[in-house]
């Protein structure tokens, strides 16, 4: 019996492309896990958990009418978690990783802005990356427009930075 050399070729070619195809993937999900804060590796569950049911808190808060400044709308917000959730929630705590408006269940961080002009944007963006080594982290911004909420969330991507999500009210 002998053998076709074209199948042999073809082979090989399938071998290498198996070979290719996974280590992509390999590539992809190191990718991945590099950019997962420590509350997400050390506690993979307890922080789904989290994300789904803060995030869906997010979209149903409406921020009072009464706040008047930053301050005002982190309590507000934070009082909000508190009453609809489980979870503890921190405003304002002090930590290695920096002062994050609010903590939740040493899980999520929110970093929370309003209105907030270039500089501000830009230095929550570096807060964020600082504290989103910890925690999966969020920023929430109060009273922009969509076109700056846009370029905020274009910038956070062309940064390899899409793992931090902006809630914007």
């Amino acid at each position: 019996m002998s053998k076709n050399p074209s199948n042999s070729g073809w082979s090989h070619l399938v071998a290498l492309f198996s070979g290719l195809v996974f280590a992509t993937w390999a590539a992809r999900k190191e990718l991945e896990d590099a950019k997962k804060s420590r509350a997400e590796l050390d506690n993979p569950d307890e922080s789904e958990e989290a994300f789904t049911e803060i995030s869906r808190l997010l979209d149903d808060w409406y921020p009072g009418h009464e706040c008047e400044n930053e301050i005002d709308y982190t309590h507000d917000l934070a009082d909000y978690l508190d009453q609809n959730s489980e979870w503890e929630i921190e405003v304002f705590p002090n930590t290695p990783e920096g002062n994050p408006d609010i903590l939740i269940g040493d899980l999520i961080a929110l970093e929370l802005k309003i209105r907030p002009n270039k500089n501000e944007r830009n230095r929550c963006i570096g807060q964020c990356v600082h504290y989103s080594r910890a925690w999966i982290t969020w920023m929430v911004i109060v009273g922009s427009p969509p076109s700056k909420i846009g370029r905020l969330r274009e910038v956070l991507e062309d940064k390899g930075l899409e793992h931090i999500l902006v809630f914007d009210f």
